[in-house]
């Protein structure tokens, strides 16, 4: 058998991880299998840019941040049927029995399309997904993504830094977060921060309100701002400034973009367990000959039967707003 491990969209810690199982359990149970990591993503599969792994290439990896194969997105793949069919037929054409998906949405999506074209063409590839991403918008429905919870664990630093600064200097902090369309990573760390209100993407904010919580602090104060949510942290600035003015309230604003420094670093030991657990079961369905299929876990061991790719990658499986339940939760612990 032959074997190929992708990672595509944006890099998350866990992906390194994920391919170290994938590479490990592969050949520790089956060593005449060879293994294959696909070089920079989706644009590598265009490319036929393949780079054959051996158990020392993966050896350190568990913690690592990033991703060793790279990740170039290929945003045409999207809507172009002709490069769909021509890297369906790439995996074919180079031998590959199964291929290893780690990523976000883009790359489930585009999973899906090969699958769909590979089945249809009577291609011999098929197609194992796991969700890869911070954003935890990845068919949601069923599990958390890997890499959402290192994340969280930046997040949370970076918000008690910021905290030592706000106290010192009884300032307010405007704080916006990654996340794209979700506000999972803006809310969770909102709640693990113990910040004083989380702005959502789509919220109608009432911003006499948020002046009020924020008088009622002595010291520091944090307002963490998604990455979807329209207005830019110098608008909100301006906003609160000019109601601080009219109300009396007495309060240096300053903003911070968390962002990229959210994505990198190191692993957290939940995303390389569940990542690494997530990898062994793709391997040992494979041998089995199973279907094309997507994986998600809750918890290391939480076994779940595969979800059909399409139904992993239709616009229902993923939801972008946040249940209420968990709004109720944080605004309970504010």
């Amino acid at each position: 058998m032959k074997f190929g491990i992708l990672t595509g969209g944006g890099d998350c810690p866990g992906m390194n991880a994920f391919v170290r199982a994938v590479v490990r359990t592969t050949l520790n149970l089956r060593p005449q299998t060879s293994v294959w990591g696909v070089v920079d993503g989706w644009k590598g599969l265009l490319d036929n840019n393949f780079s054959r792994l051996n158990k020392l290439d993966v050896a350190g990896l568990t913690s690592r941040g990033g991703t060793i194969l790279g990740t170039t997105r290929v945003p045409e793949l999207a809507t172009d049927f002709d490069l769909q069919e021509t890297l369906a037929r790439n995996l074919h054409d180079n031998g590959f029995n199964y291929l290893f998906v780690c990523g976000g949405n883009g790359s489930l999506k585009a999973s899906n399309a090969l699958n769909t074209i590979a089945r249809r063409e009577g291609l011999r590839t098929k197609f194992l997904v796991s969700p890869g991403s911070i954003d935890n918008d990845v068919c949601n429905t069923a599990g958390s993504s890997i890499g959402f919870y290192s994340a969280l664990d930046k997040s949370l630093e970076m918000l008690e830094w910021i905290r030592d600064t706000a106290s010192s200097h009884r300032r307010l902090y405007l704080v916006r977060s990654m996340g794209r369309k979700s506000a999972y990573l803006a809310l969770y760390s909102g709640i693990a921060s113990g910040a004083e209100y989380v702005i959502m993407p789509n919220e109608e904010v009432d911003f006499q309100h948020v002046a009020t919580v924020i008088a009622e602090r002595d010291k520091d104060t944090r307002i963490i701002v998604s990455e979807s949510y329209p207005k830019s942290l110098e608008e909100i600035r301006t906003t609160l400034e000019a109601i601080f003015a009219n109300r009396g309230i007495k309060r240096e604003v300053r903003a911070v973009d968390m962002g990229y420094f959210q994505r990198g670093g190191k692993t957290s030991v939940t995303d390389i367990l569940r990542a690494s657990w997530i990898g062994y079961r793709m391997v040992q369905d494979a041998f089995e000959g199973c279907d094309s299929g997507f994986y998600t876990a809750y918890y290391t061991g939480h076994s779940p039967a595969p979800m059909p790719l399409e139904e992993a990658a239709a616009d229902e499986a993923s939801y972008d707003s946040i249940p209420q339940e968990f709004i109720d939760f944080a605004l309970a612990l504010r």
